[in-house]
């Protein structure tokens, strides 16, 4: 049985939401892609299978719509909309992506279907949601990456701010609405009551960049800018020069500087970089950042990528080759864990796939059919409208499922405290990509309990106040350690000591989710791999997050988010053509992956839920980064050919960049789709002669002749304010967006303001803190972070005294034994 077996979901979605449908539709939902006669505009968009315009042979069509069928219904008809009422009687959830209102304005918005089906949950995902001033701008996915920040800090300084391949600010929406969707799914399970969820794309950009972000500004007023392949956060990082090709290198804990520095002297002879100047925290090292750059690379010149990779990681350095997308569909790692999949389509083609973002062991994801051709399921979904339907739910939509088996007992939502407040979830965590699961189930309600230990401290707890240095290390202060670590509970345990794995066990046994992403092969180690936390709790469901996965050839490999960028092809293809490597200064993996890692975990607590069966969960921040650019990738799979690097162009739009503007570093962000969109650009701007110009009166001639176009474009966005080009384009139904840092956004942002998406968090220390948003959009049982600051072993008394029972004397006897270590302030 697949996770959401018996599970109907209804896709009203274009290139915004697709990918939010396939997840669900891969891992087991019925999911019916409703298209307009004629079908979807997303057909049109190149490249192509065999580079032949065809609706059914779009690539990204083909990745973003796996595994669902799909019909075609005209809403604006009388017929189109009794026909989608009927459907959506059976449904679940339903997508889309429609502006604000129209479904309401055809009678079909979610107050009237609510009335039929109470059960129903209606996401939907727009540029800018569904409330405040901007809610009907025009977006695209590049004016969303800009005004979410993603531009800003994006490719090298003396370049435009440049956005990622793949549209991926409308994956993140995607991905934010498949994870909203099932914890919004989970609660009228229990409960029989829907909701309308508000998926914002340009609040999930926001989101997805936190680490540039506003706790991270208010804290050391310092504005995050591009900075090549370096990190502002991190020294030594970059892609460097082998013989060969480049390789990317990140250290940020000291012991793995000590390892790279004698590495370098071992092969160099350089002796100034055993200097203790360089030793310690990161921050150390950020003054002489350029002189590490030269000694690195005169080590790095000497081997070859693969040579110098090898090395690395055998001396536990975070070092990757910078793939292209043949090294990535060609990775003998990826190879051995079989990622890749072959999907026949009909007429006997037969064509590669990348496979799962995930692994759960008990419902294994797959695709189960390819993508459907317009109107493929017509016959079978819509006429005769009362036969039985293949794939149909096994229960009414609005039926609410049976008891809880296990939690905490209480009802989700009841108490207010969020859609997930009768869970309890124990992490074995550090960093990012496995904290930021619990952070957003904390978020919903979740109880999240914290295991952490002062002899290994997390690397958030390494921070140095930029404003006070001379305070010394100051583990509670760090504002990522809100971002990544608010609304939690902290235990401080040595899991090298056999009594402190006999406690986590017991913690375990009351609890439901397991997440953990130390490195592979640790938790067993301890003794706290899942057969062990199995027998002390048969229906855990438990999270493994890592760099490679728990298997193949490199599952012991180091690494961080900016290594990931760089060894899945998400470097290589994105950026100006000039450019071979392009890294974001946000960790853009660690958001992909642990977004992944919820919505996993989500359709396993569903399938629980249904059977009394917990599962393990395997997910490759590898993999899952391949799985984003899956459809540019295909480009290689299915083309042999790789992805030409666009920079901020389209192959499918023109204009189609960011322009500067008047003042330092201020640019704005434009994208015309459409002829008619062009035609109003042209008046805005003062051009109308532009419109019958045959160098730009058609698509095609524009994207022909965007060197000329763009250079024109800047010469009238150059003089004037980037916030007034937005405006007037707006105002004229054109795409725009200012290139927002992390200032405009706290300050200038008027939908960010109006939309209150900014956290204010109750702060151990500080009093009050601001933090970045959760965007989940749960209008229904909306979240809160309960508080953030927590010292290490902060909630000992409470966890061990009050969950499980111990006395004072029994707790400090396990102290003195050195089992819980002392709260750590």
């Amino acid at each position: 049985m697949s996770a959401l077996t018996g599970r109907r979901v209804l896709e009203l979605a274009d290139e915004k939401g697709a990918y939010c449908g396939k997840l669900l539709a891969d891992m087991g939902a019925d999911v019916i892609k409703i298209e307009p006669p004629g079908g979807d505009a997303t057909r049109t968009i190149p490249p192509f299978w065999g580079n032949t315009p065809h609706p059914d042979r779009s690539l990204l069509f083909l990745y973003m719509n796996t595994s669902k069928r799909g019909v075609t219904l005209d809403l604006t008809q009388p017929e189109g909309r009794s026909r989608f009422t009927q459907l959506a009687g059976t449904a679940h959830l339903i997508i889309e992506t429609f502006p604000p209102g129209y479904l309401d304005e055809l009678g079909l918005g979610y107050a009237a279907l609510k009335q039929a089906n109470p059960g129903l949950v209606l996401t939907s995902i727009t540029g800018f949601g569904q409330t405040g001033p901007a809610q009907h701008f025009k977006s695209s996915d590049l004016v969303i990456s800009a005004l979410g920040g993603a531009l800003y800090v994006t490719g090298e300084e003396t370049d435009p701010p440049v956005t990622l391949a793949g549209l991926q600010a409308y994956m993140m929406a995607s991905l934010y609405a498949a994870a909203s969707s099932m914890i919004a799914l989970y609660h009228s399970s229990l409960t029989g009551v829907g909701q309308h969820v508000d998926i914002s794309a340009v609040e999930t950009m926001v989101s997805a960049t936190h680490i540039c972000g506003v706790g991270k500004w208010l804290d050391d007023h310092i504005i995050p800018r591009r900075m090549g392949t370096g990190l502002f956060a991190s020294v030594p990082s970059g892609a460097y020069p082998c013989r060969d090709g480049l390789v990317y290198l990140t250290v940020n804990r000291p012991a793995h500087w000590r390892a790279f520095a004698e590495w370098i002297h071992e092969v160099t002879g350089n002796e100034a970089i055993l200097d203790p100047l360089f030793e310690g925290p990161s921050s150390n090292r950020f003054p002489h950042r350029d002189l590490l750059d030269l000694y690195i690379s005169d080590l790095t010149a000497r081997f070859t990528v693969d040579t110098i990779y090898r090395e690395g990681q055998r001396r536990h350095v975070a070092i990757t080759p910078v793939n292209t997308a043949a090294a990535v569909t060609g990775d003998p790692h990826l190879a051995a864990r079989r990622y890749f999949v072959e999907v026949e389509h009909q007429g006997g083609g037969v064509l590669r796939y990348p496979g799962a973002p995930f692994r759960p062991r008990e419902t294994p994801w797959r695709i189960s059919r390819p993508a459907p051709r317009v109107g493929e399921h017509n016959e079978e979904i819509l006429s005769p409208p009362t036969a039985p339907e293949a794939n149909a739910p096994d229960a009414p939509a609005s039926a609410a499922l049976p008891p809880l088996r296990s939690g905490t007992g209480r009802t989700p939502g009841v108490t207010g405290g969020g859609a997930l407040e009768n869970l309890r979830v124990v992490e074995f965590t550090a960093g990012m990509a496995g904290p930021w699961i619990g952070r957003f189930m904390a978020h919903c309600g979740a109880e999240v309990i914290k295991v952490e230990s002062k002899k290994r401290p997390d690397v958030t707890r390494q921070y140095i106040p930029p404003w006070a240095p001379e305070l010394g290390i100051q583990p509670q202060l760090s504002p990522w350690f809100t971002d990544w670590n608010g609304g939690k509970r902290f235990v401080a345990l040595d899991l090298t000591h056999p009594r402190a794995v006999e406690l986590c066990k017991r913690i375990v046994a009351i609890s439901d989710v397991v997440v953990e992403n130390y490195s592979t092969g640790v938790m067993e180690k301890l003794g706290l791999g899942y057969p062990a936390l199995q027998q002390v709790k048969p229906d855990l469901i438990m999270c493994s997050s890592s760099g490679y996965g728990d298997t193949g050839p490199n599952r012991n490999h180091v690494t961080w988010g900016p290594n990931i960028e760089a060894i899945s092809g998400l470097s290589t293809v994105s950026g100006f053509p000039e450019r071979p490597c392009t890294i974001t200064q946000y960790a853009y993996p660690d958001t992909v992956s642990a977004l992944h890692g919820l919505f996993a975990v989500m359709c396993a607590l569903h399938h629980r839920h249904r059977t009394g069966k917990g599962q393990y969960i395997n997910l490759s921040q590898y993999e899952a980064t391949a799985a984003v650019i899956g459809h540019v990738l295909m480009e290689y799979l299915v083309n042999g050919r790789e992805p030409r690097r666009l920079g901020n162009r389209s192959l499918f739009a023109a204009p189609h960049g960011c322009y500067r503007c008047a003042g330092d570093d201020r640019w704005c962000a434009i994208t015309v789709s459409s002829d008619a969109e062009w035609r109003r650009f042209c008046r805005v701007i003062g051009k109308p002669g532009w419109v019958g110009d045959p160098r730009f009166s058609t698509r095609a001639a524009r994207l022909e002749n965007a060197d000329q176009l763009d250079r024109a474009i800047e010469d009238w966005t150059s003089s004037r304010c980037d916030y007034d080009v937005m405006a007037a384009l707006q105002d004229a139904g054109v795409a725009a967006g200012v290139v927002q840092n992390v200032e405009d956004q706290f300050h200038r942002d008027r939908q960010l303001a109006a939309r209150h998406f900014f956290e204010e968090i109750e702060h151990v220390k500080k009093g009050k803190v601001v933090a970045t948003g959760i965007p989940l959009g749960l209008t229904g049982t909306p979240g809160r972070t309960r508080g953030t600051g927590a010292a290490i072993g902060q909630d000992n008394d409470y966890i061990f005294g009050d969950l499980l029972g111990l006395s004072p004397e029994e707790i400090r006897q396990f102290v003195e034994a050195g089992a819980i270590e002392r709260r750590g302030d």
